[in-house]
């Protein structure tokens, strides 16, 4: 009879082990979180489980490739967008783009998980994708912490948990300091552009503002409505940048001559329009501090160089 109990009571473990290795799965200090099994939640809700770390990955975005390679998980790597530029990945089978990935092409790749956006990945792929019994993680991080913790969340995801914490806590670290020494600094009116013909600039909520913002800078393009708007002649002259940065791509780079003629904008006058990398300043993935930091060390530029207002009763304006 005690072998019998013995027997049965084996037979409860059994069944209660696997929840118990759920349950501590979410229940476990951050230090442990790698650990598999693993359920992890991701930013529309959905939950991806996996038994041990995923060994062939598809990623639907540059941001999101560049994330795996920081993490040094990029030989789970075995497809990538068109766009997908990091060099190592250039041997990599392309998927199509951001907007229209091949469901096929991801298909014959066998993936065990495809990372991908709540942004510009189509949703009826990604739900194709995963009515075929594919999972798919997507994130959507809105700002710089959002990227710090999409760093950590995928270091979690991919069993390199640790490293995800050290390169996110870098990261963080790198921004704090691109930021500071900005209190009581002049404020100036910054434009970020996307496209100089027609003019369209970074509006609030957008990462172009964010940058502006923590590198001690103002968006010029905040009074006018819409995320991405798009400027008239006039509107530009109102809006009076001391600074202009321009996102570069190709098409982009520089202004007609008829926008530049308009020496009201101090920015033209004062040959204060600078060029940066387009893909810098537009990916959510690490290289946006890279991003910051340019931004915040040409405005602490604008300010060492700018001349010197007239001293209160030596009479002249600026």
């Amino acid at each position: 009879m005690g072998r019998v109990r013995i027997a049965a009571a084996r037979l409860v473990f059994a069944g209660f082990l696997p929840a118990l290795l759920l349950a501590s799965v979410i229940d476990r200090p951050a230090g442990a979180a790698d650990r598999f099994p693993l359920e992890l939640k991701d930013d529309r809700g959905v939950t991806v489980r996996f038994a041990a770390p995923p060994r062939r990955v598809v990623s639907l975005a540059p941001s999101l490739t560049e994330i795996v390679f920081l993490l040094g998980r990029d030989g789970s790597l075995v497809g990538v967008t068109r766009f997908c530029d990091v060099p190592a990945a250039a041997a990599l089978p392309k998927i199509g783009g951001v907007s229209d990935p091949d469901v096929e092409r991801i298909v014959a790749l066998s993936p065990d998980l495809v990372l991908c956006t709540t942004d510009g990945n189509p949703r009826d792929k990604v739900r194709t994708l995963e009515e075929m019994g594919i999972p798919c993680f997507a994130v959507a991080p809105q700002d710089l912490n959002g990227v710090f913790t999409a760093i950590e969340r995928l270091g979690i995801l991919l069993g390199a948990a640790d490293r995800g914490r050290a390169e996110a806590g870098a990261l963080r670290r790198r921004a704090r300091l691109a930021r500071s020494g900005f209190d009581g600094a002049e404020t100036p009116a910054v434009l970020f552009v996307v496209s100089t013909a027609p003019i369209i600039a970074a509006g609030e909520g957008t990462f172009m503002d964010e940058l502006v913002r923590l590198a001690g800078g103002r968006n010029a393009a905040a009074r006018f409505s819409g995320r991405y708007p798009r400027l008239s002649v006039e509107g530009l002259v109102a809006a009076r940048p001391d600074v202009i940065f321009v996102a570069g791509m190709s098409g982009v780079e520089r202004f007609p001559p008829e926008v530049t003629r308009w020496k009201e904008v101090p920015a033209f006058r004062d040959d204060a329009v600078i060029t940066l990398d387009g893909d810098l300043v537009t990916r959510p993935g690490p290289r946006l501090v890279t991003a910051l930091e340019r931004v915040s060390a040409a405005l602490a530029d604008w300010r060492a160089n700018r001349p010197k207002a007239p001293a209160a009763g030596a009479g002249g304006e600026r």
